[in-house]
């Protein structure tokens, strides 16, 4: 089917230089078919962040699915996060960008979880309202779908103080009606596969790419096979300066 590269969480703002040649490096080793990226390509959604991170992305030699995560909208100005939220992610994709990508038998569909505002604290936290569940529903005829999302639909027990989208449980019916194969996502900056109910899709999260914060766990990125009855995942983790490879199994 296809071999597609999965990054999350790049931070641009707060990453290494080294570490990026290095994981450009081992991202084109593995010659994937496509790169999908869950979000959080900067820190503070400057476009100089944007402009470095679509450029590190355009270097990786594949077609390319992006969707934004909390950290690519403004934080401290309030006035262009309520008006105009995107504007910066907007203007620096790169020509052809796409929500969604044909590979190999395997359909990319990108879905959009961030979110202005929340009723509570942690306004990194998403939401996926109506309007965007009915048109993701528009788009998930047909098989092998694999939709690309920043936000976790649902968290383990070693990340349950964190909140999930607002409307995730919708999101989650509306996958498994669909029979939707897996959800690639990030934000929680710890590689880790899990299934979303006994007959849902699988949730596979990617590791921060670049961020040093989080939750100890190595930076990396996910190799995803979907070749095959069953979905195989690597963890490509960077560990005492150089890459090892962790299959990924279910939590």
């Amino acid at each position: 089917m296809a071999r597609i590269a999965h990054l999350s969480d790049l931070h641009f703002g707060e990453a290494s230089g080294s570490l990026i040649e290095s994981l450009a490096a081992d991202v084109i080793m593995a010659a994937p078919d496509a790169v999908a990226v869950s979000g959080d390509l900067t820190r503070r959604a400057t476009r100089d962040e944007f402009t470095r991170a679509f450029a590190f992305l355009e270097t990786l030699g594949a077609p390319l699915l992006v969707v934004p995560g909390n950290h690519d909208i403004p934080r401290g100005d309030l006035l262009g996060r309520f008006l105009h939220p995107k504007r910066r992610w907007l203007l620096s994709q790169p020509e052809g960008a796409a929500y969604e990508l044909s590979i190999g038998g395997t359909r990319l569909v990108g879905l959009d979880t961030v979110s202005r505002a929340q009723w509570h604290l942690d306004w990194a936290a998403g939401a996926i309202p109506f309007p965007r569940r009915k048109r993701l529903a528009e788009q998930l005829g047909g098989a092998n779908i694999v939709v690309v999302c920043h936000h976790p639909l649902q968290h383990g027990p070693w990340a349950a103080a964190r909140r999930t989208p607002r409307e995730a449980g919708a999101t989650i019916e509306l996958l498994r009606e669909n029979n939707v194969r897996a959800v690639l996502c990030g934000h929680l900056h710890r590689a880790e596969m899990t299934q979303l109910g006994p007959e849902g899709p699988l949730q596979i999260i990617a590791p921060s790419a670049f961020s040093p914060r989080g939750t100890g766990a190595p930076n990396g990125w996910n190799l995803v096979d979907t070749a095959g009855a069953t979905i195989q995942v690597e963890a490509r983790e960077f560990i005492a300066d150089r890459w090892h490879g962790r299959p990924l199994s279910l939590a």
